[in-house]
Parts: structure tokens; C-alpha cells; sequence
């Protein structure tokens, strides 16, 4: 008679793991967190490729109009435009010359002789006692201003007259004169200009008057 002998137990039974909805819910949570994490780092790279893009655009761009203004420029019309640009900026300035030279001739800027003709005068008329310090007169030389220095006040009408001899003096009246009186010390013992008496002892003081007159031509 045969024997059977039941060699299966439940103890070694393989146990199925069942896992809770938390370690579920974790699971979930790490898979989603990466999923960001990866097109976060998508989008970064997304824009700096569009970046640099862009930049490569933007040089591509200006070599391009480089290339083609030196292109312009080498070929014949772009020599010929170049020379007649500078052909016409020769002429514009041939052209003021002319223009500057018309308005020297006909008298346009009031005196074309120079003043030369003043200090001529002024040389001529050289009173003792009497020196300049300075002279302006206008562009059309209707005002006559004169600066100077005078060792006696009577002095100043003396040369008004002496001046008067002169051609381009004639026809100018005296508008202002005005007279002052001053007095400096001449530490270095030199004459005073004018002075017909030597050098002055260096404790002596100069006294002189200055005066400043203005001259008008046509003046009534």
C-alpha cells in the first residue's frame, strides 16, 4: 500500500507586499518633483540656445551690411559717388571763399584796410607828457576809443588837437572824456613815461591823470 506524504506549507508561501497610499503618495511626489526639475532645466537651456541665436542673427546681420557698403564702395558707382560727393563739397567751399572775398572787396565787413593807418597817426601826433595805454575802434569805425595817461590834465586837449591834423581823425567829435586822477609809487626808480625831468627818486611817488575818451564820426 503507497503512502503519500504532504510536503506543501503555507509558511513558505511567497507573501505578496501590498504598499500603503502614503509610500504611494511619496512616490508620486519624487516622480513629480523630477518631471519639474527636468523641464525647469529644459526651458533654461531652451533660452540661452534662443539667446545666442539671436546674438548670431544680429552679427550675421551687420557683417552683412558691412560687406556690402565696402562692396559698394570698391565697385566703380561707389567710387564715382565718393568723388562726386568730394567734387561738390570743393565747390561749396570754393564758393564761400568767393563769396567772403565779393564782401572784403565791396566793403561788406566796413574796414578792408586795417587799422594801420591809426597807429600811423598816433606815431605822428606824439605829444611829450602824453602816452596811450590802449584804442579800440568798431568794425565800421564810427566809435574811436582812446586809453591813456597824461602828466598834466591841460595835455589831453593839446593832442585832441594834434590827433584832429590827422585825415583819418577829421570829422570825429569828442562824445566823453573823462579824466582821472592817480597816484603809484615807482619802486624801481624809473622814469615815469612822458617824464622829461629823469628818473624819480624810488620813495617819490608818480602822479598822473588818466583819461579815456570816445570819439564819434559824424556826430553832431
Amino acid at each position: 500500500m503507497a503512502q503519500q506524504i504532504n510536503l506543501f506549507n503555507p509558511a513558505f508561501r511567497r507573501q505578496r507586499k501590498h504598499f500603503s497610499a502614503l509610500t504611494l503618495l511619496q512616490s508620486l511626489g519624487l516622480l513629480l518633483a523630477g518631471i519639474v526639475a527636468f523641464y525647469g532645466y529644459a526651458i533654461h537651456q531652451t533660452r540661452a540656445m534662443a539667446q545666442v541665436a539671436d546674438e548670431a542673427g544680429k552679427q550675421l546681420k551687420l557683417q552683412t551690411a558691412q560687406l556690402a557698403t565696402l562692396t559698394q564702395e570698391a565697385s566703380p558707382q561707389g567710387r564715382s559717388r565718393m568723388l562726386e560727393e568730394e567734387v561738390a563739397r570743393a565747390g561749396a567751399r570754393l564758393k564761400q571763399r568767393e563769396e567772403m572775398l565779393a564782401t572784403l572787396r565791396t566793403g561788406g565787413l566796413g574796414n578792408t584796410d586795417g587799422f594801420a593807418r591809426y597807429l600811423t597817426a598816433f606815431a605822428r601826433q606824439s605829444v611829450s607828457g602824453v602816452w596811450l595805454t590802449g584804442f579800440s575802434i568798431g568794425g565800421d569805425e564810427s566809435v574811436l576809443l582812446l586809453n591813456g595817461r597824461v602828466l598834466h590834465a591841460e595835455l589831453v586837449p593839446a593832442y585832441i588837437r594834434a590827433l584832429n591834423r590827422e585825415d583819418v581823425m577829421r570829422g570825429r567829435k569828442v562824445s566823453e572824456l573823462r579824466m582821472t586822477a592817480r597816484e603809484a609809487r615807482d619802486t624801481a626808480g624809473t622814469a615815469v613815461p612822458g617824464a622829461s625831468g629823469g628818473a624819480a627818486p624810488a620813495s617819490a611817488p608818480a602822479r598822473y591823470i588818466e583819461f579815456n575818451l570816445t570819439a564819434l564820426r559824424g556826430a553832431k
